[in-house]
């Protein structure tokens, strides 16, 4: 199965609003130049989240989500990223290898909170569909339009 990157963002630090970027420049085993995470965590060099899972949290529950909000870094269309913890794929002339589910944490779900929805409403939705954290494996410049699909290992 593959996708399509449709959004990138990056944020300078904590807490600093994320910003949409044309394209991220992703360096092998740091993370993406000038984001928040670039060399923090080896195995959290990249966040990727899926827009279709947020249109269908939208549609059930009539939030409007975006995925700036989710605070992601990639965001695909077209492709279940849970499919790919523990195994490489390509985003653009990049292959990464996912590491884990990116579950929602409770400070991701105080952010989103509101009148509507509490905190708890928010992780309960995202749980298990918040997104991916991926180590990078080889760089590459990702831009919207790129490619996210399997690696062939038989090449």
């Amino acid at each position: 199965m593959s996708g399509r990157v449709v959004e990138i963002f990056t944020a300078p630090a904590g807490g600093a609003a994320v910003t949409a970027r044309p394209e991220a420049v992703l360096e092998a085993g740091r993370g993406i130049v000038g984001d928040r995470y670039e060399g923090v965590d080896p195995d959290a060099q990249i966040t990727l989240v899926d827009a279709d899972v947020l249109d269908d949290v939208n549609a059930r529950t009539g939030w409007s989500l975006t995925p700036r909000d989710t605070r992601r870094n990639v965001v695909t269309r077209g492709v279940d990223l849970n499919q790919w913890v523990h195994r490489r794929f390509r985003v653009g002339n990049a292959v990464l290898e996912g590491v884990e589910l990116c579950e929602p944490c409770a400070g991701l779900g105080a952010s989103l909170a509101t009148a509507d929805r509490s905190a708890a409403d928010v992780v309960r939705a995202l749980t298990h569909r918040g997104g991916l954290r991926a180590r990078i494996l080889v760089g590459g410049i990702v831009r919207p339009g790129d490619a996210v699909a399997e690696v062939d290992v038989t090449a």
